[in-house]
């Protein structure tokens, strides 16, 4: 958690919203974010999909992927065609946990 209070310090305002459902996967729940920030330089708007793996109910480890479906397969979310089955990243305000990925 040290690298990301260090990679928010330059920003005077920041925000992390989820901007995709939570997907439980395991030990693992992926979510697409956007972060905004301004302050010392321009502006920041940066989308990306973390998936965060969970021990003894905390945060153990935080992987950053540029692609929401590279996240996805990253936690054995099975993808037959490409891309297909693999759920969109979608509006702001989502909530749902997705129990486990589609048979």
């Amino acid at each position: 958690m040290r690298q990301w209070v260090r990679l928010r310090a330059p920003f005077d305002v920041d925000t992390v919203e989820p901007i995709t459902d939570f997907i439980a996967a395991g030990d693992r729940v992926v979510v697409g974010i956007a972060w905004r920030a301004t302050g010392q330089g321009p502006e920041m708007n940066m989308e990306l999909t973390s998936v965060y793996t969970i021990r003894k109910d905390k945060i153990f480890m935080i992987e950053n992927f540029w692609a929401h479906a590279d996240a996805l397969k990253a936690v054995g979310w099975p993808s037959k065609r490409g891309d297909a089955g693999v759920p969109p990243m979608t509006s702001p305000g989502r909530s749902s946990m997705v129990a486990s990925p589609p048979a």
